[in-house]
């Protein structure tokens, strides 16, 4: 309902209100008992009126605080899977330059478990990349549970990614290691 309709239902029912009131006076001051009874009447449905308009008008603003945290809530869900994907292309970047080492030291007779390790490894971050997206996915369809949701989840994400990272560190130190002990430059 637009703001003009209520504006105009507001003073259509203050103006019935008004024509009650003075129905009701003159049919006191003339004494007709059935205008003084059909003015308190009329009076009685402007009151039932207004007191609807502004339920009305309350559920109409509670609706659209509603739909505001709603927006808000999606908006801070974007941002959280922004910050999910910047951590999870930088996890795999680092991933895959630790495999290219591992793959050297692999050719010149280093061990396979090594390999298999950096695998593992990107296949664990992809697939916390994929969890990540379907959490985000559900907070859009539970807009109120979303905000608390979006926190949680965007720090369990900063957790696995310090620990990917620091497995990454792993692997890359035992490359290292490899290459030290093979004597590559």
């Amino acid at each position: 309902m637009s703001e003009h309709y209520k504006a105009h239902e507001a003073r259509h029912g203050l103006i019935d209100s008004v024509k009650a009131k003075a129905k009701e006076i003159f049919g006191a001051v003339s004494g007709n008992d059935s205008l003084t009874a059909e003015g308190q009447l009329e009076q009685a449905e402007a009151r039932q009126r207004r007191a609807a308009n502004t339920a009305e008008a309350l559920a109409d603003a509670e609706s659209q605080r509603a739909y505001d945290d709603a927006a808000e809530a999606r908006l801070e869900g974007a941002e959280a899977r922004g910050h999910l994907s910047a951590e999870a292309a930088s996890i795999e970047q680092g991933i895959h330059t630790d495999a290219l080492a591992q793959k050297r030291a692999a050719e010149l007779g280093a061990r396979q478990e090594v390999l298999t390790e950096a695998v593992r490894a990107e296949q664990d971050a992809r697939r916390q990349e994929q969890q990540a997206v379907a959490d985000q996915q559900e907070q859009s369809r539970e807009a109120v549970d979303e905000v608390v949701d979006a926190a949680a989840e965007q720090r369990e994400s900063v957790q696995d990614a310090a620990r990917a990272k620091a497995k990454a560190q792993r692997i890359r130190s035992e490359a290292d290691q490899l290459t030290n002990e093979a004597d590559l430059p």
